[in-house]
């Protein structure tokens, strides 16, 4: 049988590649002992809710009326200061100028309402998705997002998430008692929704209380919300991401709401001078003492966590070291990014140590962590080798940017591999973008949307925005591509979508993207890559397994097209301020006859840690629809089945 042919070649970085090496690597020592005990910062007043009729009616016209309304709606932006008609559904855009035709530029659809603007999104594999959002007071703080959603309590109260249909695309709202905002989650490896952390400002009594210590579960079955523990540390802007063990390691956050910078002194333990830009850009005070350098483990199995421990790399990046990006590694260690500061490490609940079969990573030009950051993710994997490449794209284009500093064009590739040339690929993008989302294709290419061309995140709406010039035309990177020619334009969604906004993969082989709360952004929108399009048949998955182990050889079925060239594993993950935890796409090996393939899984779980995935197989480049497939450590018992 033929080999399961790779479309993507991932190329190795050589002496003819375009390269520079940032000055200042540095090695990192690792303190373990306890974190710092830190005060929380009280509580910010309930929120004041307002009824405005004729923003409501506005809204109304403006979403098209897709479900019936109840209750009041209170709504601080004024119908002229959205970003565009609320008539616009680019269903079919025409390419932009000096952009590639339509059949390769794909299209935009708007599909449907979120219900809560779409700060954060975490779909489940029941085409479930739950948008999460935070509340609005009169004073701009907190989003838009509760102009359309079913009110209680006499309208004193309203619902400040949703469960979105992917299948009907309707939305119902969905009480989060605790705040969510600032929080990271990702799917447990048994297919249920884990959110920890969030916010403690705009609450709301009883009804809406602090999420910043917060651990619970959705189910997406029964879509019960569970409070199961309360972290030790309050984590504001937190990243989860999940360990070849089936550990969720939980990196980061802030004790409170607070701008990235501040004219403080940095903290005295740190040997990392901090940039020293305009306090309070954030919003609010970017006290040292609200840092929180560190990082624990969470045990899904009984709901235990590890002592807070202080991380060296982020008390290293402070202040701009919030929702740092975090991904397992196949060759066993995490590679953790924040500020401009990189490194790989071996994670455990007695402390963190250097990866030293990668070594030193050069620094980043300029912060990428939260306010000013770009696009993140890990390269499609593929074996036997494995090679460990993360894309760095956008951000803002200084180290100490603010609301009016033009974003960067820049991405930057590294090789993380144990061995490799770590040097930094520089390329340039054909727009500036600050906030944009990066999306794996099953064909091995990334997508990026969403973002704005000036400015940083941070704001609460229209009146408070940070950024301002939204980037609506979206791009390609193709790794398999020379240095120069790896980014291509595609269509242009017409719906600027600036800070919180988010972008994930569907089972469709397309894009939802949805979100923007600094424009008050209800509509969700489709990208469907050009080659759905052409009339070319799609694969079919006939018959695979829904769940398999490590170094498992499996059958898939398949009809509709002669041969397949490539099978992979996307991730099932969300998005929220451009921080895209656990995503990852495992190239499978394997054979192929006609109508059958023998795959192979990934030989360990650092490879593909234990999770749900979406199972595509392509032919010429063509995607079938997925088939959901949970990796797991081991195989359940006959007459079992796995969660989710």
């Amino acid at each position: 049988m033929a080999p399961v042919v790779a479309f993507l070649l991932i190329c190795a970085l050589s002496a003819g590649l375009q390269s520079t090496t940032a000055a200042g690597s540095r090695k990192l020592q690792q303190s373990n002992g306890p974190a710092n005990t830190y005060g929380n910062a009280a509580s910010a007043t309930t929120a004041d809710l307002v009824n405005d009729p004729a923003g409501r009616a506005h809204l109304l016209a403006r979403l098209g009326n897709p479900v019936a309304y109840t209750g009041s709606y209170p709504l601080y932006v004024g119908p002229g200061q959205y970003n565009v008609d609320p008539t616009v559904d680019p269903a079919v855009v025409s390419p932009i100028n000096g952009g590639p035709p339509a059949a390769q530029a794909g299209s935009w659809q708007v599909v449907g309402n979120s219900g809560a603007v779409a700060l954060q999104a975490l779909p489940f594999t029941n085409d479930l998705v739950l948008f999460l959002a935070r509340p609005l007071n009169e004073n701009g703080g907190g989003d838009a997002s509760l102009t359309n959603l079913l009110t209680v309590d006499g309208g004193t109260q309203s619902e400040v998430a949703a469960i979105y249909n992917t299948s009907s695309n309707t939305f119902t709202p969905y009480h989060v008692p605790h705040l969510a905002e600032a929080a990271g989650h990702i799917l447990l490896p048994d297919g249920r929704g884990l959110i920890v952390g969030g916010n403690n400002i705009n609450l709301n009594g009883d009804f809406l209380q602090s999420g910043a210590q917060a651990i619970r579960i959705v189910d997406p079955t029964t879509l019960n919300y569970t409070l199961i523990g309360q972290l030790d540390r309050t984590r504001v802007g937190v990243t989860l991401t999940t360990l070849g063990d089936g550990n969720i390691l939980i990196m980061g956050g802030n004790q409170q709401e607070v701008g990235a910078f501040a004219a403080d002194p940095q903290p005295t333990t740190t040997t990392h001078t901090p940039p020293t830009c305009s306090p309070n850009l954030g919003g609010s005070v970017a006290d040292p003492d609200y840092d929180n350098p560190s990082f624990s483990i969470f045990n899904p199995g009984n709901y235990s966590q590890s002592p807070s421990l202080t991380l060296a790399l982020l008390l290293e990046a402070w202040p701009v070291n919030s929702y740092p990006y975090v991904v397992q590694l196949p060759s066993g260690s995490v590679f953790v990014a924040a500020g401009d500061i990189m490194g790989a490490l071996y994670f455990n609940a007695d402390g963190a140590l250097n990866d030293n079969s990668i070594g030193d990573l050069p620094n980043l030009p300029v912060p990428i962590s939260y306010p000013q950051y770009g696009g993140f993710t890990l390269l499609p994997l593929e074996g036997p080798n494995y090679t460990q490449q993360v894309l760095f794209v956008g951000g803002a284009g200084e180290a100490c940017s603010g609301s009016s500093t033009p974003a960067s064009n820049t991405s930057y590739l590294i090789d993380v591999t144990p061995g490799a040339d770590h040097s930094l690929v520089t390329e340039h993008m054909a727009f500036p973008r600050v906030m944009g989302d990066l999306t794996l294709l099953p064909d091995g290419t990334a997508f990026l949307c969403n973002g704005a061309q000036i400015g940083i995140a941070g704001g609460a709406g229209p009146n408070h925005s940070l950024a301002n010039s939204g980037i609506t035309v979206a791009e390609i990177y193709n790794v398999s591509k020379p240095v120069g020619q790896r980014w291509s334009t595609v269509a242009d969604s017409q719906i600027e979508r600036l800070c919180h906004s988010v972008a994930f993969l569907t089972p469709n082989a397309t894009v939802l993207v949805s979100g923007s709360e600094t424009t008050g952004e209800h509509r969700v929108q489709i990208w469907t890559p050009g080659y759905l399009q052409d009339g070319s048949p799609r694969p079919v998955i006939t018959s695979a397994p829904s769940v398999i182990t490590y170094s498992q050889n499996f059958t898939i079925q398949y009809s509709g097209v002669p041969s397949i060239d490539r099978v992979v594993l996307n991730r099932v993950t969300g998005s929220t301020d451009s921080n895209h935890m656990d995503q990852r796409q495992v190239v499978l090996t394997g054979g192929s006859a006609a109508g059958s393939i023998a795959a192979n899984s990934p030989s360990n779980s650092n490879i593909a840690p234990p999770g749900q995935y979406m199972l595509f197989i392509l032919s010429n480049g063509m995607p079938s629809v997925a088939k959901y497939v949970s990796v797991q450590l081991s195989l359940p018992a006959p007459g079992t089945s796995s969660a989710g």
